[in-house]
């Protein structure tokens, strides 16, 4: 198989992370990398030297002649972290198909009660941008009960779909509507702590007395054990740098609405997400 330019620069940027080395050393340690002029490698490794992501010196070999060897230059970790969220994001994807295919739940939560039906006045907010599964899910919420969507953020999506609504303003922290106005507040896809915190009275302010907020998130940590696991890596890489990916610590989520709502809790949905919930007193 070919490779492509930019997973030849990912795999190099990782043999250089472990140790500096020169471009025949890395063309040798690439056994399905196919280069008999010797022509291409030295090329990219100059483009990348350009960009960036290698910095290079010539040093003596252990033969005599003095080689150029390449180590990760400043730019190297930005690249390789946007490849590992890549790559996170893609796990995700293909584990929440897995999960949901299985019978066994996916999380030591309860299930709902009572289904909830969405209907009456909706604000409906997506993090972090709308997407193809965000659309979705709004039409089937509107197939299945009679509601009046107010949408915060950027629409363009449900403009290009058709799909009736109004627009509430570009972010939960300042919404445009009265007070009391909504019957449920959906946010789809949990932000950064500080912003949903910093939201919450804001949100609360739009709710109707007993309207119920919800939170849905692609998969929460509570009180697993946090052990030097691959479970534990992603957990912590993706809270720490990549917090919009759709992994969340559950419990300060849980934490979060309780100045402004009662009766928060969670709980998995049948599709294997989790819901958080709060009321408003």
């Amino acid at each position: 198989m070919h490779a492509s330019r930019s997973d030849l620069k990912r795999r190099i940027l990782l043999a250089l992370d472990i140790s500096p080395a020169s471009v025949y050393d890395i063309l040798y340690s690439l056994s399905d990398f196919s280069d008999p002029r010797r022509t291409r490698l030295p090329k990219l490794f100059r483009a990348m030297e350009r960009e960036d992501l290698v910095t290079s010196a010539l040093q003596p070999g252990p033969l005599g002649p003095y080689r150029r060897i390449y180590q990760p230059g400043p730019r190297a970790g930005d690249y390789l972290r946007e490849r590992l969220r890549s790559g996170i994001e893609t796990l995700l994807h293909f584990f929440l198909e897995y999960r949901v295919s299985s019978t066994s739940p996916s999380y030591d939560l309860p299930k709902e009660k009572t289904a909830v039906t969405v209907e009456g006045q909706l604000l409906y907010a997506s993090f972090p941008t709308m997407t193809v599964a965000h659309l979705e899910r709004i039409r089937k919420m509107r197939s299945s009960s009679d509601i009046s969507i107010s949408v915060v953020g950027h629409d363009n999506l449900l403009q290009k779909a058709g799909i009736r609504h109004t627009c509430a303003g570009q972010g939960l922290e300042k919404i445009d509507a009265p007070d009391e106005t909504f019957d449920f507040a959906i946010i789809d896809g949990v932000p950064e702590q500080a912003f949903l915190a910093c939201s919450m009275p804001e949100v609360c302010r739009v709710l109707a007395v007993g309207g119920s907020l919800r939170m849905f998130t692609t998969m929460a940590f509570f009180n697993e054990p946090q052990k030097a696991t691959l479970e534990q890596f992603i957990r912590v890489t993706a809270s720490t740098l990549f917090a919009d990916v759709g992994i969340v610590e559950g419990q300060d989520v849980l934490r979060i609405p309780n100045d402004h709502f009662v009766d928060c809790r969670a709980f998995e949905t049948d599709n294997k997400r989790v819901c958080f919930t709060g009321t408003k007193q």
